[in-house]
C-alpha cells in the first residue's frame, strides 16, 4: 500500500474525435506524475473497442476478442489507473460500461475509444506513488498484464 499526501485533481474535456487513452496519457506526461486515477466520465463516443475477461475450458481467465462498436455510444461510467509501460510510455487501463443508442449496454476493458461530441473527465494525480506495468503469472504458467503500484522516488532539491 502506498499512500500519497500530496494528490491533485486535474479535470479536463476532450473534444470532438479526440482519442480517449491519449488525451489521458497526454495528462501524465504534461504533470510529469507516472501515477493516477480515472475517478470520473462523462459523454459521449463515436467508436469504441472493447472486450471483457472469460474463464476458458482450461479454467484459466482470458480477455475475449475486441468487440468494436461505432456511432453514437454514451459513456455510462469509465474508472481505472493511470502509469507508466516498463519504456516509461504512458498508459492507461481503464474499464467502463456504455449506452448504444439503441438503449442496450455494453461494458468492458477498454482499448481504444474515440471522442463523439464531449467526454469530461476528472483524474487524481498522485505524485509519490506509481503504476508501473507488470504481469501477473496464474494457471499454467500464463500471463496477464497488469499495472502495479510503486513507490516514486521523488527528487529533492538542496
Amino acid at each position: 500500500m502506498i499512500i500519497s499526501n500530496d494528490a491533485r485533481i486535474v479535470s479536463l474535456r476532450l473534444g470532438p474525435g479526440e482519442d480517449l487513452l491519449q488525451g489521458l496519457a497526454h495528462v501524465l506526461d504534461a504533470e510529469d506524475v507516472d501515477g493516477g486515477a480515472l475517478v470520473a466520465a462523462a459523454g459521449s463516443l463515436q467508436s469504441l473497442s472493447y472486450s471483457v475477461v472469460s474463464i476458458g475450458a482450461d479454467s484459466i481467465p482470458r480477455y475475449t476478442n475486441i468487440v468494436e462498436e461505432h456511432g453514437a455510444i454514451e459513456v455510462t461510467g469509465i474508472q481505472g489507473h493511470l502509469g507508466r509501460e516498463a519504456d516509461g510510455n504512458a498508459t492507461c487501463h481503464l474499464h467502463g460500461s456504455f449506452a448504444l443508442s439503441d438503449g442496450s449496454v455494453r461494458a468492458g476493458h477498454i482499448y481504444a475509444a474515440a471522442v463523439l461530441v464531449t467526454v469530461e473527465l476528472t483524474v487524481i494525480l498522485t505524485p509519490e506513488a506509481a503504476w508501473k506495468r507488470s504481469s501477473v503469472e496464474y494457471g499454467d504458467s500464463h500471463q496477464m498484464p497488469v499495472l502495479l503500484p510503486q513507490q516514486r522516488q521523488l527528487a529533492t532539491h538542496v
